[in-house]
């Protein structure tokens, strides 16, 4: 298996406090891999350190092939990078300023045949401000255009820095489907931060949580919630004034629950969701209690995520 990033025992220090403590992993050609992690949790420092724009403390990263601290001039023609936030030059239009990093790629890594400009445009919503000034787009364009930039001369790594912050939701979709379309080159490989748990469980084919500068969970995200210990939810509308809790004290396959008067609503958490069902129902049956609805809520990437670190992950 070809790996296009790899990451030893990395630190990261300022002064006396770590910001990444020795970590280690790896990202396979191909894939996109998302790095997830409250404010805090050391995400921007290994970026930094991954991209080449801080320096490592000790540890040391292979990106594609070559050592990041000692040969970063040869990595970067190959590298696509969107951040958060860039200081473009204002008085150009669109139009100039990707055309100024098309001929500046190009320069350093000479022609490489991938998505056409004009492509990137239509797809990111561009058209329609390639004669405005940097300074007049607003936060959602700015970002889509860090994004056109990141991909211009067909990058072999390409890492995007929570690349959907500040769109509407017909951009984001956008946005999702782009990066879709991306994946389906095997020899590209997407590194992505997010704080958008349904993008990561739909674009990223492994998911790394860190918290503290640590690694606390590693994996696709269908092996992260079948790991997963927290409970299955399961709410039950009966008809009205028909069920009592006393009914639940000889149940053995519910964790705990919560009932609501006022829509005679039952919900339970369990993690033998067919047992717990089959007791609930017999006892619908046996006490003549009409079951109106019942739905059931499996555990999801956010409750991953809060299960191992414990905060929202805006916090």
């Amino acid at each position: 298996m070809i790996y296009s990033l790899e990451v030893k025992s990395l630190h990261k220090r300022y002064g006396n406090v770590e910001a990444v403590r020795g970590i280690s992993f790896r990202v396979r050609q191909g894939a996109c891999f998302g790095i997830l992690g409250p404010n805090g949790a050391g995400k921007t420092s290994l970026l930094g350190m991954i991209e080449g724009l801080i320096p490592i403390t000790s540890g040391s990263v292979s990106l594609l092939g070559m050592d990041v601290a000692t040969q970063i001039r040869q990595i970067q023609p190959r590298v696509g990078v969107q951040l958060q936030q860039n200081n473009y030059f204002q008085f150009l239009t669109v139009m100039q300023l990707l055309k100024f990093y098309q001929e500046l790629r190009a320069s350093m890594a000479g022609r490489r045949v991938g998505r056409p400009l004009e492509q990137l445009i239509e797809r990111l919503g561009l058209k329609e401000t390639l004669s405005s000034k940097v300074d007049e787009l607003s936060g959602g364009q700015k970002q889509r255009l860090s994004i056109a930039i990141a991909l211009l001369e067909d990058p072999d790594v390409i890492f995007l820095d929570e690349p959907t912050s500040a769109l509407d939701p017909h951009s984001r979709l956008c946005t999702w489907e782009l990066i879709e379309q991306l994946k389906q080159d095997v020899s590209k490989t997407i590194v992505l931060t997010t704080h958008y748990m349904e993008e990561a469980q739909r674009m990223c084919d492994e998911i790394m949580i860190m918290n503290s500068g640590q690694i606390i969970a590693q994996g696709n995200p269908s092996e992260l919630v079948n790991s997963l210990t927290a409970h299955h939810s399961i709410q039950f509308q009966f008809g009205r004034g028909q069920f009592k809790l006393e009914f639940l004290e000889d149940l053995v396959n519910i964790a705990d629950h919560e009932w609501d008067d006022r829509t005679d609503c039952l919900l339970i958490r369990t993690s033998k969701v067919t047992d717990a069902l089959r007791e609930i129902l017999a006892v619908s049956e046996a006490k003549r209690i009409n079951v109106l609805d019942f739905d059931i809520s499996r555990p999801s990437l956010e409750d991953v995520f809060l299960s191992h670190t414990g905060k929202e992950l805006r916090e």
